[in-house]
């Protein structure tokens, strides 16, 4: 299952542990049918959320061949590349460290949904960690013409972020098109985002406002660094992909967007010495031991939040480890 968004200490032992964000509730208000018609009708979209979140449950903790196949039905894109990759990490997990990542599958609600004509058409759901309650983002993305549904991303929200209303899902949410009335466009705020989390040398944004996922990017690269006495170097890199989705607030009060990134952590020591990987790096990739360098490519997915005036703002967030190489 794609992670909540964590302080990831993932090159050597003494920084493999992770502390994880908490996640809080998001809103939206039903007594409000917007001004256009839903792509999809409000019982059907309930109904095909629920389904969708408990096949993208189920099948993130299958490592049978038969979970290739459910979790190519069940997500799609990033969210694809980084399920798989969780789960070639099960059989070395325990049963806490599964339960941690474990969506519930009841009580599902459907915040959003896409206005009849627009492209691709989209359900934007909330469910819950089954463990802690804290609320996670789903957006489900449609396949062409037809019912199906796939996640597209799966975001925990940060601590005490807010999601301000959407149109209700009888009447529809807008397209966020070409970002047309929003403070900042899609792109600049995943731009804004990725330079100030940058290592060594992050940009200040005025872009974002503060939040917690950015702060803990940059206290565990500097971690890092430290962690490496001088022995050699630690660079971390996040490049924006693209925009995955997202809709319109009620009231014309700006958008959610959902993007994608790739982050690349790197070290490249100076002389040669026996590092110890993190224990995911391990179970995805074989490598035990690293002496002179090794990089680590992490799928990051969040949630912004872009106003009609002032800063955007993360709300949701996760990542995962999708790919690793050390000698």
């Amino acid at each position: 299952m794609p992670r909540p968004a964590i302080r990831r200490r993932g090159l050597v032992a003494a920084l493999a542990c992770a502390a994880m964000l908490s996640a809080c509730t998001g809103n939206t208000d039903d007594g409000d049918t917007g001004s256009g018609s839903a792509a999809v009708a409000a019982d059907t979209a309930q109904t095909t959320a629920a389904s969708a979140v408990a096949a993208a449950a189920s099948s993130s903790l299958d490592a049978t061949p038969a979970g290739v196949a459910a979790r190519q039905k069940a997500f799609v894109g990033a969210a694809l590349e980084s399920a798989n990759a969780y789960a070639k990490t099960l059989p070395g997990r325990t049963a806490a460290e599964k339960a941690d990542a474990e969506l519930a599958t009841t009580g599902v609600k459907v915040l959003g949904v896409s206005r009849s004509g627009d492209k691709p058409r989209q359900i934007l759901a909330q469910t819950t960690l089954k463990k802690t309650g804290a609320a996670v983002l789903v957006l489900l993305v449609g396949d062409g013409a037809g019912d199906q549904f796939k996640a597209a991303a799966v975001t925990p929200m940060l601590p005490d972020a807010k999601l301000d209303a959407l149109d209700a899902p009888t009447g529809g949410s807008a397209a966020i098109g070409d970002g047309k009335g929003l403070a900042t466009s899609p792109s600049d705020a995943m731009n804004a985002f990725a330079a100030s989390v940058k290592f060594p040398d992050p940009t200040p944004t005025k872009v974002l406002a503060d939040d917690p996922l950015s702060e803990q990017l940059r206290q565990s690269a500097r971690a890092q660094s430290q962690a490496l006495n001088n022995q050699g170097a630690f660079t971390q890199e996040h490049q924006p992909k693209g925009v995955l989705g997202g809709l319109r607030l009620k009231g014309g009060n700006g958008a959610i967007v959902f993007a994608h990134l790739v982050r690349n952590d790197a070290i490249a020591m100076r002389t040669p010495v026996k590092l110890t990987p993190a224990k995911e790096l391990t179970l995805l990739t074989g490598i035990k031991q690293i002496t002179t360098e090794a990089n680590l490519t992490s799928n990051e997915i969040v949630a912004i939040v872009i106003p009609a005036s002032g800063q955007a703002r993360i709300v949701a967030a996760s990542d995962q480890l999708v790919a690793g190489s050390g000698r």
